[in-house]
């Protein structure tokens, strides 16, 4: 039972990373977090064998993207799936002596910080009706994405040299980037697309600490207690540990925060997921 931080390569689907880690690994059982669209770049966190049960307590870390935006095309998918269209000659002239660095840095302070509403893409791989949107979209499908609170941590810009602005963003998870891209298009009353996107950081995982898939070394593996820091490792006598593992609860007084998720490790792995709520100890899940 392992976690791998795996630097996803250009026009690669995470689950092209999933088909080739299952050959190198020789297993079928792995799954990964936070997908990334082909035509980004960048950390991606793979859970391994029964450690695929522990995601869902990543669901709410925070990510850091870096993304570069074009101020004078448009697409429909809002990035380079799509056919592209030049704005008029005129318009680019026009937008390129009116939008500064310090104005966009602007705008991204006052309206990008904090929680915000977003509307994610409609070529997204958000679902409908059992399908992803981007899939509904490309049918000519007609439907609304509605929209979702996300929150942005922190953002700047990195560079600007018209067309080209380069920023970086820590964001909350289902935020959607393309969506800010569009919301500083609405603002600004320009074209745009993005053209790069790569992610940078997942919680504390900084990519400079990821793994490539060419090559790849099963013996790299992630600490167990740093990517699950903000929880409460434990220890249990064998005798509380055995009622656990059959998914009773225990009655008696601990020592743990209540409603706390608690990580049973037996120095090598994590066993099982737990709760205290002041009169039982029980399973939540069994590793």
């Amino acid at each position: 039972m392992s976690f791998y931080f795996i630097d996803k390569p250009l026009e690669m689907s995470s689950f092209d990373v999933i088909r080739v880690l299952r050959k190198k690994l020789n297993t079928s059982k792995m799954w990964h977090t936070w997908t990334l669209d082909p035509l980004a770049t960048g950390g991606l966190l793979i859970a391994v064998w029964n450690y695929t049960k522990l995601i869902p307590f990543f669901e709410y870390d925070k990510k850091t993207y870096e993304f570069e935006v074009s101020l004078d095309w448009v697409t429909a998918s809002y990035d380079l799936w799509e056919e592209i269209e030049f704005l008029d000659s005129k318009l680019i002239e026009k937008y390129k002596n009116e939008i500064s660095k310090e104005k966009i840095e602007n705008i991204l302070r006052e309206s990008f910080l904090g929680e915000i509403e977003q509307i994610p893409p409609k070529y997204s791989a958000l679902k409908l009706w059992w399908k992803k949107a981007y899939e509904l979209a490309r049918e000519w499908k007609e439907f609304e994405m509605k929209s979702r609170k996300a929150t942005i941590y922190s953002i700047e810009v990195l560079s600007y040299d018209y067309p080209k602005v380069s920023i970086r963003a820590e964001v909350s998870a289902w935020t959607y980037i393309r969506s800010i891209a569009s919301d500083l298009w609405d603002i600004l009353w320009t074209g745009w697309y993005v053209t790069k996107l790569r992610r940078t950081k997942v919680w504390d995982l900084d990519i400079i600490d990821a793994q490539s898939l060419d090559d790849f070394d099963w013996n790299i593996t992630l600490d167990d207690k740093k990517l699950f820091s903000s929880h409460v490792f434990i220890d249990l006598e064998d005798e509380i540990l055995k009622k656990i593992n059959n998914w009773l609860k225990v009655y008696s007084k601990f020592d743990y925060p209540i409603w706390k998720k608690l990580f049973v490790f037996d120095w090598k792995k994590i066993t099982n997921v737990l709760e205290y709520n002041w009169e039982y100890l029980k399973a939540i899940r069994k590793i």
